[in-house]
């Protein structure tokens, strides 16, 4: 019987780091990484061509991405996941911004440089006269010095998971694992995609069943997937010992509601906008009844800016978001003000458009000054100051819906004259 041939094993591809392009660059990057951490780069003068070259004999490959072994994740979400997050490395800076030291070059030289400074004493080809060089930097790298400071570039990947995530169809995390492989002179960085199944719960509203499904993030590198809870004590404000805490789920039909509503940003990024409200940073307001509302809001340095408000119900132990209002519902602070200062019903908001946030970055307010107070009293504005610091939330003014509001506003100043 003839015998099986083995497989070739693929071999390794990596850039030779001993050629001399490669090593100026290295060279280079090291010494941005020590002006980075507070160190004079000239110290890395004081090495030998020789040893210096011997500092960079370890590699790190850049992050690569797959799917979890056994779970599901298509692969143009990984890719999603992969360009989002290679972007984020390439343009974000580590420390001084004027330095230049990109978090890609700090995950991969800056971890390679790091490793080797911390098994300086194991090459043996330095001399007694340089330990205090290499002291100083060892107490710097130490306890895993740089993998703390790409802190960054994890939360980066938390958001972009959140922004492939559905709640109510499949909930995605990561895994992060760094390591030496086992010639000892590559290190290996590979980012796993995670998957998890929703979670649904039946309760009944209006006498009829519905359906919730559990708020909840995915894996966060040894973190596993996070359920959103809220203390009861935020809502009545009766303390309670032991503390209680909610369990959140959202309709479907709240889902809907908020990303027709929330239609400034790409679809992706609505998921993030919608979800991390609900799982990080609860916040409780009131309608103009006095009914219990979340907030679905972003931060801007101290101040929140608010995009909308979650109603929802208490089953037990249960939290359950029914819908999304926008900021004009008269059931909310902010669309309530605009009623008492514009007369404005909700099917005069309907009809305008202003239940959804393009309405507030598309209208030429300047040429409605009436609609332009009513807006700052309500503190609606602050989303367009908002919007006006940020690139991404830059849309060209529409003339023609501008007149159409216009138009509207003059005539029911008209109208109120008259009456």
């Amino acid at each position: 019987m003839p015998q099986k041939k083995k497989k070739k094993q693929p071999q390794q591809i990596r850039r030779d780091p001993r050629s001399k392009t490669a090593l100026d660059h290295a060279f280079m990057v090291i010494r941005k990484i020590l002006r980075a951490y507070g160190f004079d780069p000239a110290i890395f003068d004081v090495f030998s061509k020789h040893q210096r070259r011997m500092m960079c004999r370890l590699q790190a490959e850049s992050l690569r991405f797959k799917a979890e072994e056994g779970h599901h994740v298509p692969k143009r979400l990984v890719n999603f996941v992969a360009e989002s997050t290679h972007r984020f490395m390439r343009n974000n800076y580590f420390g001084d911004e004027s330095i230049g030291l990109t978090y890609l070059e700090l995950a991969t030289y800056g971890m390679a440089f790091a490793t080797t400074v911390m098994n300086a004493r194991e090459l043996g080809i330095f001399r007694p006269e340089q330990a205090d060089i290499f002291a100083g930097l060892a107490a710097c790298f130490k306890d895993n010095r740089v993998v703390s400071d790409l802190l960054p570039v994890s939360t980066h990947l938390r958001k972009t998971v959140m922004m492939i995530s559905k709640v109510n169809f499949r909930i995605y995390g990561f895994g992060w694992k760094i390591e030496t492989l086992p010639w000892n002179d590559y290190i290996s960085s590979t980012v796993r995609i995670s998957s998890e199944e929703p979670k649904t719960t039946r309760f009944t509203y209006n006498n009829k069943e519905r359906i919730a499904f559990r708020v909840r993030a995915g894996r966060n590198i040894s973190t596993p997937a996070y359920d959103a809870t809220l203390d009861r004590w935020f809502i009545y404000h009766i303390n309670e010992d032991p503390y209680v805490y909610l369990e959140i789920y959202i309709q479907s039909h709240a889902l809907y509601r908020a990303k027709e509503r929330i239609d400034i940003f790409p679809a992706h990024q609505k998921n993030h906008y919608i979800m991390e409200p609900l799982l990080y940073m609860q916040e409780v307001s009131h309608s103009t009844s006095g009914r219990p509302l979340l907030d679905c809001y972003t931060k801007d340095g101290d101040s929140l800016v608010r995009f909308g408000y979650y109603p929802f119900v208490v089953r037990g132990t249960r939290l359950i978001v029914l819908t999304f209002l926008p900021l004009v519902s008269p059931d909310v602070p902010e669309g309530n003000i605009l009623r008492r200062e514009l007369g404005l019903q909700k099917e005069d908001t309907s009809f305008l458009e202003m239940d959804k946030l393009s309405f507030f970055l598309t209208v030429d307010f300047e040429q409605i000054p009436m609609l332009k107070r009513a807006l700052k009293r309500s503190g609606i504005w602050s989303l367009v100051e908002y919007a006006a610091k940020r690139p991404d939330m830059q849309f060209p003014i529409n003339q023609q819906k501008t007149q159409f509001v216009k138009k509207f506003f003059e005539r029911k100043a008209e109208y109120d004259a008259r009456s």
